[in-house]
């Protein structure tokens, strides 16, 4: 299906960089370039105590990710999960947001806390001081990247809140974004929502969209299969129609993770494909970041706000809670190697829209493919000259077979020439998997 509001027309030429027009149409770029790709994942140094040992960091850094996320509210000697954490990425070359008040301040002075609040008197200043203090304290670590200032506040009540802490770091940091993280059906209020989130002038702001699709009762393949593909990426078009034009970028988190709920599995673990397919489908939207939920293991108790306990949880992330790696680590070890070399290839490109086989709109790349194959085209602000290639099969590697217009093709990654023939080519697709292409540059 086309996504609804982006996929207006296709208008390129031979060659991967900008060509001559071969259509009266035209597909309306996103208004931003995909940027650096951002890979991640969520609690990276244990759940319930701190675990960042020489064992722990070699297997972080052995992942191939570019930030961490979020760490639990601990102490380390005299600093904090947070702080330790941070100046580990600032030694390492990785990067992450913080999330927690800063020193001096109370538990209830997490910026995230400000933008779910109504504002009211002397709110504004209130939140000028805190985000000023928050930039001072960690402007001098290397690793410090952005805001994490939301997690799934979905009242029409809390945008107000939201836009007053925005604004604020807009003037006392433009140079880092503010992250937000939630399901984007579920806000009540999405336009205003996305009026106060992203604002415009500085570094772009970013939301992450959650959506875990492999509950405990789906099976490994068939209809079922298919559909909760469908839901994720129905998914995951709302958030690229909501950016179009907005001045701003998605991350999407991608499950990776088996959860129990008072015993009984709610999620269970995807397999290597469909964590694949799941990126895929994301970056065939455009997303610019994949966060991978989540890294550590361990129990959660969610109680009430009189303390009673309402559901017991546990967590299998990609490693377990004594450190020792799940094979779901070397799937997104192996993924985000293949990321390493696709992402430089689209940072500088823009997103133009996306559709699925077989039914391919009029354009000058693709005539047609085979089913089950997801599109998503980019490239520069003048021209579109990627499509990026997802096959939707999570049980199979195949070849797959492509209309393609152009008279020649290129892996965009590999730089390997792709035949033509007959107006067609075909592509090695592992289960899930993808592949970029575009038409050799004039002359090469």
């Amino acid at each position: 299906m086309v996504a609804v509001g982006l996929w207006l027309a296709l208008l390129a030429g031979p060659g991967c960089g900008p060509a001559a027009p071969t259509a009266s149409v035209s597909l309306a770029p996103a208004r931003l370039a995909q940027g650096p790709l951002v890979t991640a994942v969520w609690l990276p140094v244990g759940m319930t105590w701190v675990r960042l040992g020489a064992p722990d960091q070699e297997l972080l850094l052995n992942l191939g990710v570019t930030h961490l996320e979020w760490t639990q509210r601990a102490a380390v000697d005299s600093t904090t999960a947070e702080a330790h954490t941070l100046a580990w990425c600032s030694w390492h070359g990785l990067r992450m947001p913080v999330y927690y008040e800063p020193p001096g301040f109370l538990p209830e002075d997490k910026l995230h806390d400000w933008a779910r609040a109504r504002p009211g008197p002397g709110f504004v200043e209130a939140v000028e001081t805190r985000a000023a203090s928050l930039r001072q304290h960690w402007e001098p670590w290397p690793a410090f990247w952005g805001y994490l200032v939301g997690h799934e506040d979905y009242g029409r009540d809390q945008v107000a809140g939201l836009a007053e802490v925005v604004r604020a770091l807009r003037r006392q940091d433009p140079d880092r974004p503010a992250v937000v993280v939630g399901r984007w059906r579920d806000y009540q209020a999405p336009a205003a929502f996305l009026d106060a989130l992203f604002a415009e002038g500085g570094e772009p702001n970013v939301f992450q969209h959650e959506h875990y699709v492999f509950a405990g009762t789906l099976p490994l393949q068939g209809a079922a299969v298919d559909r909760a593909l469908d839901g994720l990426t129905a998914g995951y078009d709302q958030v690229a129609q909501a950016l179009q034009g907005r001045h701003g970028r998605w991350h999407a988190i991608v499950q990776v993770h088996a959860e129990t709920r008072n015993g009984r599995l709610a999620y269970r673990r995807p397999t290597a494909a469909e964590i694949r397919v799941q990126v895929g489908l994301a970056l065939s939207r455009g997303a610019a970041g994949i966060v991978y939920f989540l890294y550590s293991s361990g129990a959660e108790s969610i109680v009430d706000a009189g303390g009673r306990l309402i559901e017991s949880r546990y967590y299998d992330g990609l490693v377990d809670s004594s450190g020792v790696p799940a094979e779901a680590y070397l799937a997104v070890c192996s993924i985000n190697h293949d990321l390493a070399q696709c992402g430089p290839r689209l940072a500088s490109l823009r997103y133009y829209g996306s559709f699925a086989a077989p039914g391919v709109p009029a354009n000058p790349l693709l005539s047609g493919g085979d089913p089950d194959l997801e599109f998503g085209v980019f490239g520069t602000a003048e021209q579109a000259t990627h499509v990026l290639v997802v096959n939707r099969r999570t049980a199979e590697a195949r070849r797959a077979s492509l209309g393609w217009l152009p008279s020649t093709a290129q892996d965009a990654v590999t730089g390997d020439d792709v035949p033509v023939a007959a107006g067609r080519i075909s592509v090695e697709l592992p289960p899930g998997g993808w592949r970029l292409l575009c038409t050799p540059p004039a002359g090469g």
